[in-house]
């Protein structure tokens, strides 16, 4: 919804950082007497912050983003950003972790939906695919930028790869493997994911699915159940 009707941003759940223009004219606050609460407009502030930060520091990279940038990008004053943020590590924290919530939301609700373990794995891949090219600033944020961030950013990126290796640590089978097999698993996963962001184009994640299915799959259940993921038959 616009902000000139009151309702607060945070109410728009499910939305990446990044996704929208800080600058919408429907996210402006009217001068004057505009009927907001105060707590409304810090709220539409902040997330115009978050917004315009993924926007600048995926066009200009972590290195090359500055406060200034991103209170231009937001048409907030500096006075406000800190009003909010302590610094750039901490707004790049929230619009991550923010992203992160929602993308693992999905994939979680992705992945309790399908008919069977494997099934699942492919649907949170495919859920998470599908979202990172659909919203490619944020996926360059928090999948190379981050990199560049400070220690909490990075600790939030290890947490969460945690959160993503959960799903494949839960075979109900209850065939043992070593943790180090998860691990390997998804540090081959972000690996691909972050050489495409790197080398090609963020729209075509959603070709790496059969893939990183496979390879997923192959070392839990084996190549005569993992095969029909690569050939697309599943």
């Amino acid at each position: 919804m616009s902000s000139q009707t009151g309702a607060p941003e945070a109410g728009d759940t499910g939305v990446l950082p990044g996704s929208r223009s800080a600058l919408d004219p429907g996210r402006a606050i009217k001068p004057g007497r505009h009927g907001l609460s105060p707590e409304t407009v810090a709220g539409i502030q902040r997330e115009r912050l978050i917004d315009a930060f993924v926007h600048v520091v995926s066009e200009h990279g972590f290195a090359h983003t500055t406060i200034s940038r991103v209170t231009e990008g937001a048409g907030v004053t500096k006075k406000t950003f800190y009003a909010h943020f302590a610094d750039l590590d901490e707004c790049f924290l929230a619009a991550y972790q923010r992203g992160m919530d929602i993308l693992l939301g999905r994939m979680t609700e992705a992945y309790e939906a399908a008919p069977s373990w494997p099934d699942g794995i492919h649907a949170v891949l495919r859920t998470m695919l599908a979202a990172l090219a659909r919203e490619p600033r944020f996926a360059r944020a928090s999948l190379v930028e981050a990199n560049a961030a400070g220690p909490q950013v990075r600790q939030a990126r290890i947490d969460n790869l945690n959160r993503f290796r959960a799903f494949f640590a839960a075979d109900p089978s209850g065939a043992p493997f070593p943790p180090a097999v998860a691990d390997a698993i998804v540090g081959g996963i972000y690996s691909a994911i972050h050489v495409q962001m790197e080398t090609g184009e963020a729209e075509e994640l959603p070709s790496l699915l059969p893939s990183l299915t496979y390879f997923a799959l192959l070392p839990l259940i084996g190549r005569e159940a993992a095969s029909p993921y690569l050939s697309g038959e599943r």
